[in-house]
């Protein structure tokens, strides 16, 4: 397709498209033809990547926690389609947040699952007339792809508790409205990748938190988690590998029901090692 977006175009829906792999998203789907709308929170972002972009990506100023402001959104997307379903969902929104637990601000696990989780749940509730419940629109059925993480969603790791339980509820989430949506033809696909660079990893890697543990008995442990980060990312997924095999489950008939991309083998099968034996490598 061209990189040009037309009213034909199929429209694709992105979550937390500022930066990492929402923006990287984008910038694929739109050279594929696609028209991206793509959720940010901030006027100097929508600034940014409508220059960067061009036609083919169209802002929604939002908060993803925030009901009435996904509605808003979903009615300007609704407008845009004019009577068409749209085509997919990204529900890639997501922050990042480590630390051991008893150290860790409520405020900071309660922003973890409301990013990711309610977003994830506010954002598809929303869209889903557009993807397909309302009959009366034309079009095939649209998709959902849900992004998780191979080891978030299937592992719990030391001092991500915040972070592994999101992804957690999103896998649950999406297996559930998988069976639920059959009955639309609505295919719900998670893409749960290894380890990835981005700008939210990069930050935690360097985040005072290390320093907030000093002088516990976590500090050590915390130190070795902070290192296995790094190591992984001398391994990572490059970003626009990512983004193809996002735009594979879009574009597939017969898409799988789980997409684990990563460079790393040993993080494809660490889901299946026994738990009691996962315990060890910690």
């Amino acid at each position: 397709m061209a990189n040009l977006a037309k009213k034909e175009s199929p429209v694709v829906v992105v979550t937390g498209c500022s930066s990492g792999i929402g923006k990287e998203l984008a910038r694929a789907l739109i050279s594929n033809g696609y028209k991206v709308f793509g959720t940010i929170r901030s006027l100097r972002d929508s600034s940014i990547l409508e220059e960067e972009f061009g036609c083919g990506f169209e802002p929604l100023i939002m908060d993803v926690t925030n009901e009435s402001q996904v509605t808003k959104a979903k009615n300007k997307v609704e407008e845009y389609l004019s009577g068409k379903k749209l085509c997919a969902l990204v529900n890639n929104a997501g922050i990042a947040t480590l630390g051991p637990v008893e150290h860790m601000p409520t405020s900071d696990f309660l922003a973890q699952i409301n990013t990711k989780v309610l977003g994830t749940f506010l954002c598809t509730k929303s869209f889903l007339p557009l993807l397909g419940t309302n009959r009366q629109l034309n079009g095939p059925p649209g998709r959902i792809v849900n992004i998780s993480s191979i080891l978030g969603g299937k592992i719990g790791s030391p001092f991500m508790s915040a972070y592994c339980t999101s992804k957690h509820a999103v896998e649950a989430f999406s297996e559930s409205l998988r069976r639920e949506l059959k009955i639309f033809g609505i295919k719900v696909i998670i893409v749960a990748p290894g380890s990835i660079s981005t700008p939210i990893w990069e930050a935690l890697k360097t985040h005072s938190k290390n320093e907030e543990t000093s002088g516990t008995e976590y500090h050590v442990p915390f130190k070795k988690v902070l290192s296995s980060l790094q190591s992984f990312d001398n391994n990572s997924l490059p970003i626009e590998k990512l983004s193809n095999i996002i735009i594979e489950s879009i574009e597939t008939k017969k898409p799988k029901i789980r997409y684990t991309p990563t460079n790393d083998y040993l993080q494809k099968i660490w889901p299946f090692v026994p738990k009691s034996l996962m315990d060890k490598f910690f």
